[in-house]
């Protein structure tokens, strides 16, 4: 009789023990959840006042192009004197300049401009340049009628797979196209624009 008693305290203390190792584990359990919520309530706390005092941008300013320095260094490249927009009115704004070699290998001046009316209008010129790289350069466009601009015939092209506007000249084996987005008035008012670099 004298065993029984240590026997069920004994008993008794591994129940309590086993009874606190279960409710460990259960706290265990529910800790992660508990703290991952906090984290994500203090981290989306944090991200909601940084949208608030930190400034945004309302418009992305481009710095400017400079077209005719672009000119005059493109000029080796191309094997001409490229052609350069000059007195466009207000609200004309340079965009790009590049050299790059493009379709059937012809080494292609580029400018591009936006126009006051958010209309895309490049200058595209190349030497010896074949029917392949005027397709590529007027979107496929077929071929609508002509126009005169300054005493000289341009080709006019509408339409094509980008519903793109362009008009087309050739002297001296130099073939440049005025084309893009924008109407075939402020097309023309580009072309009329042209000047060598100065």
């Amino acid at each position: 009789m004298s065993e029984s008693g240590p026997v069920s305290e004994t008993r008794s203390e591994l129940d309590q023990a086993a009874e606190l190792a279960a409710h460990k584990r259960l706290r265990r359990a529910r800790a992660p959840w508990t703290s991952m919520v906090l984290s994500l309530l203090v981290v989306v706390g944090i991200a909601f006042v940084l949208v608030l005092i930190v400034p945004r941008v309302n418009q992305v300013t481009q710095p400017p192009v400079d077209v005719p320095l672009g000119a005059r260094a493109a000029a080796s490249q191309v094997e001409f004197t490229p052609s350069v927009p000059v007195g466009l009115p207000d609200g004309w704004r340079a965009t790009s300049v590049r050299t790059t070699r493009s379709t059937a290998q012809v080494v292609t001046w580029h400018a591009g401009y936006q126009t006051p009316q958010q209309q895309y209008a490049a200058l595209e010129q190349g030497k010896d340049a074949p029917d392949e790289w005027l397709s590529q350069q007027t979107n496929r466009a077929p071929k609508v009628g002509t126009q005169q601009i300054d005493g000289e015939t341009w080709q006019r092209y509408a339409g094509g797979r980008a519903n793109q506007n362009s008009l087309v000249h050739t002297r001296d084996a130099v073939t440049t196209i005025v084309t893009g987005t924008a109407p075939f008035d402020d097309l023309t008012l580009l072309a009329e624009s042209l000047r060598p670099p100065g």
